[in-house]
């Protein structure tokens, strides 16, 4: 089975994310900041991260950075709904870091899903 990091300051955004990613088959784990994330990832790899670049303590571009040079073969997708307000660009920063995939907030699950299986396959796969 695929398995999918989830990393999120936000449990209603996790959940969510963590309902529409079970639903389809995968395997789901989930952090809340950096930190956390960076902890699961030493622990076992795996195959997607979903990654929100706003969150305290170690923000997502801090995240990414870190994963790269730990685990270059984790698929990540760089996930925010900040970034208008804010008037940057921080999904395009985020592929500048690395990530393999974006996606503003808010979205739905066949584009969700639709983005992982470009990524990683099916669940099964």
């Amino acid at each position: 089975m695929k398995t999918v990091l989830v990393v999120d300051d936000d449990p209603s955004i996790r959940a969510l994310i963590r309902l529409y990613l079970e639903g389809a088959g995968y395997g789901v784990r989930e952090a809340g900041d950096g930190r956390q994330a960076m902890r699961l990832l030493a622990d076992q790899p795996p195959d997607l991260v979903v990654l929100d670049i706003f969150m305290p303590e170690m923000d997502g571009l801090e995240v990414l950075q870190k994963l790269r040079e730990q685990c270059r073969s984790c698929k990540v997708m760089a996930i925010s709904g900040g970034s208008v307000k804010i008037g940057m660009d921080l999904l395009g920063h985020a592929t500048i870091f690395g990530a393999d995939a974006v996606l503003e907030k808010p979205f739905d699950a066949v584009t969700l899903l639709g983005k992982a299986a470009d990524l990683i396959g099916g669940p099964e796969a």
